[in-house]
């Protein structure tokens, strides 16, 4: 059974027009973080398949932003085509554990670009403390995204890991867990949450970091510590997204809905 679209062909070539750039630049994103060219690997083909996909099924009666609706699709299947070249160029060299850590690697310079020029995301200045600081949030940052892994290839205590992760992440805010899911599951930089949200980029950074450091308390201790508070530069955010009745993704994972 085919799917009937919603928008006329006319709507459907203009949606095309104005968000091919933007979907080619989702793709250029993805090919960075896994060192590879975005269109002699095919993840420009692959991102663009995806925005046909979702300009054909978007239907603007429900309120939300195109963008918002296909970014996720757009940078899943622009990642699925980074992962079938990246495990054809490896062959079956390294083993699951060293692809998984090679993975990570490359995801945490979407993260934190400044390790692309040998830098450590020092967010305030604080001497050795601070550098120390930043360390244990890069750690914390790789504990997420090896949590947002596919669990088949996990032992039973990195699947153990995993959950306490998400329990603790689903102790925060709304508007907290959205902008770890934004930046950890959907592969968005903190710039780009930042546009979306209308807000400056540095209000999103030193979230992050608060978040990162209340994670490694939590989890290092083996007990939720005091769940920061919203700060001010996100308060209007949170709000907006809570009366919108957006779901908390973490909270969901508990329960095995799909976010």
């Amino acid at each position: 059974m085919t799917h009937s679209p919603v928008l006329s062909e006319e709507e459907i070539e203009s949606l095309v027009h104005q968000n091919h750039g933007w979907a080619e630049s989702i793709a250029r994103s993805v090919a960075r973080a896994w060192n590879m060219d975005w269109q002699l690997d095919g993840l420009d083909g692959a991102a663009m398949e995806a925005l046909l996909f979702c300009v054909r099924r978007f239907d603007p009666s429900r309120g939300v932003p195109f963008r918002a609706y296909a970014r996720k699709r757009i940078h899943e299947a622009s990642s699925d085509a980074a992962r079938k070249t990246h495990s054809w160029q490896r062959g079956m060299a390294g083993t699951q554990a060293d692809g998984r850590a090679r993975e990570i690697s490359a995801e945490l310079l979407n993260v934190f670009p400044e390790l692309r020029s040998g830098e450590l995301p020092i967010f305030e200045e604080g001497g050795e403390d601070d550098l120390r600081g930043s360390i244990r949030n890069l750690l914390m940052g790789a504990n997420i995204i090896a949590a947002r892994m596919d669990g088949s290839e996990k032992s039973a205590e990195e699947a153990m890991d995993t959950k306490r992760t998400v329990e603790v992440m689903a102790n925060l805010d709304l508007v907290h867990q959205l902008l770890l899911w934004r930046v950890y599951w959907e592969g968005l930089s903190m710039r780009g949450v930042a546009d979306d949200w209308g807000t400056d980029e540095l209000n999103i950074i030193r979230e992050h970091k608060a978040l990162l450091t209340f994670l490694h308390k939590s989890i290092s201790r083996g007990k939720v510590s005091q769940v920061p508070k919203v700060r001010p530069g996100l308060k209007t955010i949170s709000l907006k997204v809570k009366r919108e009745g957006q779901k908390a993704p973490f909270s969901q994972l508990l329960r095995g809905a799909t976010p």
